[in-house]
This record gives C-alpha cells, structure tokens and sequence, in this order.
C-alpha cells in the first residue's frame, strides 16, 4: 500500500497541470478544500493525470480511498503608506508565500480525517510581520468527521477547520487574502437535507504562532451559535442565524473589559433574470465592561447583468455598521465584524466594518469565459463622528481625538483575474485611497496600494 501512495503522490504531481486538464471536467476547486468530493472517480475504470491524486483506492471496492491536494501562492504587495502613513509604517514591497498539503483519508462512508499542513512565510517586508503572515510547519487544518446515519443527513465534525456559512463570507470567513487562512478548533454538527441547512457550532480561534507545530487554540475566546440556511424557490436562499462571541480581556477606546456579544442576523440572496441581489443584516447585544452592547451592521446590493458583448455587470453596495456615538452614556455601540472577510472591501485592510457608512458602485466584465475584470469606486464614511476610524478587522486607527468629521476618503480599485487552468490562477488589484478630513485630522494621507497573486492548486 505504501509504495501505490508514493508512485500515485510523484504521477499526480508531475502531471497536476497539463493531466488534469486532459481529465475529463473534474470540477473546480471550492473555497475550503476539504469541501471537495471526489468519489465519484470510483466509478471510472482508468484514471488519468490529476484524477491518480484525487482518488487513490486503499482497498478492492475503492470504498476505502485517499485523495491528496495541495497549493503553493505567491503574493506580492507593493504599500506606499501603510495605515494611511500613520503609526511609522514604512513605504514597502514584499512577498507572502504559502504552501499548503492536504490528506483526506475515507474510511468508507461513515468516517472520515483530514488533515493539512501549511507553511506561511513574509518575503523582504520591512515593518513586523503581522500575525497573518508568518508560521511554521504547523496543522491549518486537522478534523475527523463522524456520518451516524445511512441517508448521510448528519454530519458530527471535532477538531481544526475553517468556517464558511454563506457564499459571500461577511461576518465569518476563512480569510483567503491574508496570507495565514482563519482556523477554529471544536465542535461542528450539520444536518443536510435539499430544503435545509442547519449548522451548531462551538468553537475557539486558533492562535497563530511563528514556530512549527506550535499554533492553539485560543482560551480567551469563544465562539458558537446556530446557523440554518433554506431555499425559498430554485433562484432564491433565506438565511437566519444566531450567534455568540465571547472574548476576555479586550479593548474598545479607553476602555479594557470582558466582551459577551450576541448577534441575530438574516440574509437573502437570489436571482431574477439579469438582475441579482443579496442582502444581509445584524442587530448585536450584550455586555463589555459593565456597560450593555447596542449595535448593529448590514450590506444590501445587487446587479444588473446585459446581454451585451463581455457581459457587462452594473452593480450597486450600500454596507454600513454602527460606531458609538457616545463614551459615556453606558452603552458600546460599535459593531463587531466577528471574523470578517477583509478582500469584501480591498486587499488594502484599511476598511473595517466598525463604524462605516458605504456605497459602492461598480462595472464588472468578462472578456473571455477564464478572464474577469472589475472597476468599483467605494465611498467611505464614519457612521459617527464620536468614534475612531476602524481599520480591519476591527482595530482603530488612532484615538478619538476632536475631530468629528465624518469622510474617511473615497477608494477607486481596478480588479483582475485570469484562471489560467483548473489548477492556475493569477490576480490583480489596484487601489487609490484618497484621505478625507478624518484623515487628514490624524495627519494621515492618501494611499497607493497593488497586489499580484499567483496561486497553484492540486
């Protein structure tokens, strides 16, 4: 058995790109790896090219099999003043690298462990790494599933993995720009059937450490809730979900206290024709330090798509949470992105959900089936004057000083992507931050920002 492993690992490497693509039409990769379904291969009497990775029968039936994966991203970023210049960031150009290498081991259709290991690496930057940017040799992902009943309706998850409870990923992400991918470690108990998705969670943020094999959980914080997601017809998908975030010891302005928040959100999202629309909100509650939580966040939007030559997509965003609007009066109000997407905005980071009022209007294209391209332009605001400008996820520029001016500055962004091959992706991003009176208030100025990315998947 050893040595079919070792022979399938060097074919399967040596023909990833240009096999898989001579595969016929293996589906594309999801955003979480260990989302992906390859048993249908055990169906196919003779596999090719990628398919000897994706599917390698350890016993007769092929009930028993393994699949490998992997990738390797390269992301360069290229800041000309990071934190809009504030803090002594230092004008800068430097590389993220990542390599990921996934096992997911099916022992038959009842239990199932999967396992991936990364290795994240900052290439010549000049400030501190920040926390996402470096680790060693260490688990990213790490979990067994356990499927009690025939029908596989139910599904009992224990251990390390990544989170996604919607498409657009808002408020809970796995974090795919950075260059270190969002992890927890629990409980997960999902129940699937074609008119319902109900998901209950338990779960702790894992901390990210720089040595090998040395990343926890982290035992400040707690996380878990109920999600349940339904279509409403073929086109349309309502979603509500409760959930809670505890965190000890945390901070908000001058303030350090224990966080107990809750938040009740819903969202819809579908399509009519050429029109398609989403929209999401939260109302959150609780206590920090003694005081009651009071905030709340949300994102309507939608597009127009014409039946015109690269098919172009006329979209709208209007996102916006709350800020507190007054130190004193007993109450937090600024909202808690918990792990948001930080890309949602830009790749900047410099656009938090706290405090924000947005609007974003934008034209998508696709020039060829492999190529998209997007121009958007987001318009930015504090929600209130009284609180800090927030930069992601959720951490404060600088103090609230006397200022009160409301615009943050406005964004214009060029986005582009060429999925070369199955397995090939190449990524651009340009973004010009101007800096507005709360800016400039804080003796902050404009930014100039680009970002290249080539990611390999296996």
């Amino acid at each position: 058995m050893r040595r079919r492993i070792f022979a399938a690992v060097a074919t399967g490497l040596a023909l990833a790109g240009g096999g898989a693509a001579q595969a016929a039409d293996p589906p594309a990769f999801k955003p979480i790896r260990s989302d992906e379904d390859y048993s249908y291969l055990k169906s196919r009497p003779v596999l090719e090219g990628g398919d000897r990775l994706r599917f390698l029968p350890l016993t007769e039936d092929g009930e028993t099999y393994l699949t490998l994966g992997g990738e390797a991203r390269l992301r360069v970023d290229s800041f000309d003043a990071p934190r809009f210049g504030l803090g002594g960031a230092q004008a800068d150009v430097y590389g993220l690298g990542r390599a990921l290498f996934s096992a997911d081991l099916h022992l038959g259709s009842r239990l199932r462990v999967y396992g991936e290991l990364g290795l994240h690496r900052d290439i010549g930057k000049k400030d501190p790494p920040a926390i996402s940017d470096r680790d060693g040799l260490d688990a990213q992902v790490a979990f067994v599933d356990l499927t009690p009943d025939a029908a596989r309706r139910w599904r009992l998850r224990l251990g390390r993995q990544e989170v996604s409870l919607n498409p657009t990923q808002r408020f809970v992400s796995v974090r795919e720009g950075p260059n270190i991918r969002q992890s927890f470690d629990g409980l997960r108990v999902t129940r699937q059937t074609p008119g319902l998705r109900l998901e209950a969670f338990y779960l702790r943020p894992v901390v990210i450490q720089t040595g090998a094999f040395d990343d926890s959980r982290n035992a400040d914080q707690r996380f878990y809730g109920v999600y349940a997601s339904r279509p409403l017809n073929k086109a349309v998908t309502l979603d509500l979900y409760a959930i809670a975030l505890e965190r000890d010891g945390v901070r908000f302005g001058g303030v350090r206290g224990d966080e107990r928040r809750t938040s009740l959100g819903a969202r819809l999202a579908g399509k009519r024709g050429a029109i398609d629309y989403e929209a999401e909100g939260m109302v959150q509650g609780g206590r920090f330090a003694g005081r009651d939580i009071r905030a709340w966040g949300g994102s309507l939007g939608g597009g127009y798509t014409l039946a015109r030559a690269w098919s172009p997509r006329l979209g709208l965003r209007l996102d916006a949470g709350s800020g507190d609007s007054n130190a004193s009066d007993g109450r937090l109000e600024t909202f808690n992105p918990l792990f948001p997407k930080g890309a949602y905005f830009n790749e900047t980071g410099l656009t938090s959900w706290s405090n924000l009022l947005a609007v974003r209007p934008s034209l998508g294209l696709a020039p060829r089936r492999d190529v998209s391209l997007e121009v958007s332009y987001l318009i930015r605001r504090r929600q209130t004057g009284d609180d800090a400008i927030y930069l992601q996820p959720s951490t404060p520029l600088a103090p609230v000083g006397a200022d009160r001016s409301w615009a943050v500055g406005d964004a214009a962004q060029l986005d582009a992507t060429w999925q070369v091959n199955r397995n090939l992706k190449l990524q651009a991003q340009l973004v010009h931050q101007s800096a507005g009176d709360a800016i400039q208030a804080v003796n902050g100025r404009a930014v100039d920002f680009g970002m290249l990315i080539a990611q390999f998947r296996f």
